[in-house]
């Protein structure tokens, strides 16, 4: 892949070997003093060279969304979803006063509802997913049960089980802790204020910044396999800021903190029920304008949304006598299949298009989408036989 700019506007082609030498070569000869030019000369031997690059270019680029398989699998098995809060909160710090014993009271409120908010955030996501019968928030199971120590965030598999068969469940979500930590800042500055006269006046003030860092930990149990199907940590910062005549009235000028806080817990439980889905992704991908008129037709085809008509013209290049041409025709039909869902399909032609015809745009095509299929049977795998 190459590329060429122009006023801030960067343009993609493809040029072989010996179109790049020809263009060296045309440089090399040309003795002129790029300085002695005019902005406009320049700018039109730039655009000549482009139209020359782009115009002789046997390919053409397209952006494609494809659907990537979810980051965790979870087995066709598992239909009944319990949500357990594995958490602990934080101890009160009663030694703390001032500022400090303000900013440490909201967060001990933070932590219980941002706890309650990333669970709700969680089973609101997975209520959207038609594999699960039954989803519930598990928020009476005994202490006893779960075992609760400090620096211990997992549950033991016989409480798992224990759990499971209780509330008649296939797998647990745990969210195995919740923390907040706050960051003080305090810089001088000024601000405007009325005076006796009401009149705005500017004064000395002090700027305070809240940084909090929200931590939120989950794991999936699976008490069949005694498997830990997935464990991740999501980070999110929140930054406050207010201003004061004192570091107490520019807390208590901060807006919306609380607010933002519950809803920023909540998103972190929402996004953990969305790594159980396959996502959307933009891709870049070319395929072959060149080569016969068949190429050029289906060209025209393509550039309409037409891709079954431009495949029924690749078609009748797949036996061309020119092997060249040929793999051009069984590439282009893997990039058809990818658009169409099918990667099984994309995979077969690419493999065709190098191991018959050696084309080595087909390997680099292989490599790009070959992850995706070996995770998509590794997922239909550990349902068939392990899950």
């Amino acid at each position: 892949m190459n590329g060429l700019g122009v006023n801030g506007q960067y343009f993609h082609y493809k040029m072989s070997f010996t179109k790049v030498m020809i263009l060296r070569l045309i440089f090399s000869k040309l003795e002129f003093n790029l300085q002695s030019m005019s902005k406009f000369c320049i700018q039109f031997l730039l655009f000549c060279i482009i139209v020359l690059t782009i115009g002789c270019s046997s390919s053409k680029e397209i952006v494609l969304q494809t659907i990537e398989p979810s980051p965790v699998h979870i087995s066709q098995k598992i239909k009944r979803i319990g949500i357990v809060n594995r958490s602990i909160l934080p101890q009160a710090d009663e030694d703390e006063t001032g500022l400090n014993g303000m900013v440490a009271a909201e967060e001990l409120w933070l932590s219980e509802q941002g706890r309650n908010a990333a669970l709700t955030g969680l089973f609101n996501e997975l209520l959207k997913d038609n594999r699960f019968e039954t989803i519930k928030i598990l928020d009476s199971i005994p202490h006893e049960i779960l075992h609760f120590e400090m620096g211990n965030d997992s549950i033991s598999w016989a409480s798992v089980e224990n759990i499971c068969n209780i509330y008649n469940v296939d797998a647990i979500f745990s969210m195995a802790f919740f923390d907040t930590e706050t960051k003080v800042s305090i810089k001088k500055t000024s601000m405007m204020q009325p005076n006796l006269m009401r009149v705005k006046v500017k004064v000395p003030a002090q700027e305070l910044t809240l940084e909090t860092l929200i931590e939120n930990g989950w794991k999936i149990y699976y008490p069949k396999s005694k498997e830990i199907i997935d464990e991740i940590v999501f980070n999110d910062q929140v930054i406050s800021k207010g201003k004061g005549t004192n570091p107490i009235e520019a807390y208590k000028a901060i807006e919306g903190r609380k607010e933002t806080l519950v809803e920023q817990s909540k998103a972190t439980g929402s996004n953990y029920g969305q790594r159980l889905l396959p996502f959307e992704n933009s891709v870049e991908r070319s395929y072959y304008v060149r080569g016969t008129t068949n190429f050029e037709q289906a060209y025209t085809l393509v550039e309409n949304g037409d891709w079954q008509g431009a495949a029924q013209l690749w078609e009748k290049e797949l036996d061309n006598s020119n092997s060249k041409i040929a793999g051009r025709a069984c590439y282009n039909m893997a990039v058809m299949h990818e658009i169409n869902g099918d990667l099984t399909s994309a995979i077969d032609w690419a493999t065709k298009s190098y191991k018959d015809h050696e084309n080595k745009d087909a390997l680099e095509y292989f490599l790009n989408i070959g992850h995706f299929k070996i995770k998509f049977w590794n997922n239909r795998f550990l349902d068939k036989y392990i899950n």
